[in-house]
């Protein structure tokens, strides 16, 4: 029992950083993937005497994870309930890439990676959690009544190159996040300019993908990322609430 409130102070100490937005209607997302909705009155005091709400959640809304069954048809069986439940626990590496001011369509290089690198004083290590901060939740309008301004989050994002892919899964990372909706996809107008990691260097070596994360500015460079999964059974993915924890 000792051990268990050691932890529990330990914990107190540490500071908490919420990563996930808010769940709602209609909110914005990859353009080609069914929306959010709320049913908010499937039950209401004045009729049933308490309050429940329907959601009509896809498996890859809001801040959500890939299982390779989502994107590769070979692995069909590798689905989100076949993964441990701590899969998504462990040291962070955060990438603050907003320094270079990339557009949408543009590619993260390896020479931007290993600057980055050099100023943070850290390297990859295998089964990092790899956060990439592009600070592209300026772009994310959930309140917006214009649905192009609303719906422009979603349809366009800067990507990683396949050199950067490959250096990734080289280094054999557990997982890798990022504030776009399609992680290391670049992306213009819904049009897509490459996908190296969902279809060769991450899903296919179980390198899980992190989607849609907000307030990566946050976070140190350095902590422990913590997010799990629903236990979806055959599930391409998981909607889910990442935090990041650093003293």
């Amino acid at each position: 029992m000792k051990n268990h409130q050691d932890l529990l102070r330990l914990l107190k100490d540490l500071r908490v950083y919420d990563l996930s937005p808010t769940f709602e209607t209609n909110m914005p997302g990859w353009p080609y993937h069914p929306p959010m909705l709320i049913v908010p009155d499937a039950h209401t005091f004045e009729l049933q005497g308490d309050l429940v709400r329907v959601l009509l959640l896809p498996e890859h809304a809001g801040s959500h994870v890939d299982a390779p069954a989502h994107a590769i048809s070979s692995m069909r069986d590798a689905t989100i309930d076949r993964y441990k439940p701590d899969y998504l626990i462990g040291q962070y590496k955060k990438y603050d890439l907003t320094r270079f001011d990339l557009k949408a369509g543009d590619f993260v290089t390896l020479e931007m990676i290993t600057k980055i690198e050099d100023t943070e004083r850290f390297a990859v290590e295998a089964d990092d959690i790899i956060l990439l901060n592009f600070g592209w939740d300026k772009y994310y309008h959930p309140e917006s009544s214009n649905a192009t301004e609303r719906a422009w989050w979603g349809a366009n994002e800067p990507g990683l190159s396949e050199e950067v892919c490959k250096y990734f899964a080289d280094s054999k990372i557990r997982a890798i996040g990022a504030d776009t909706s399609a992680c290391e996809i670049a992306e213009v107008g819904g049009v897509v300019k490459s996908e190296f990691g969902h279809m060769k260097y991450f899903l296919p070596n179980h390198i899980l993908i992190i989607e849609g994360l907000q307030n990566l500015s946050a976070p140190p460079s350095t902590g422990i990322f913590i997010a799990l999964p629903l236990k979806i059974k055959g599930g391409s993915g998981s909607p889910i609430r990442p935090i990041a924890i650093s003293s």
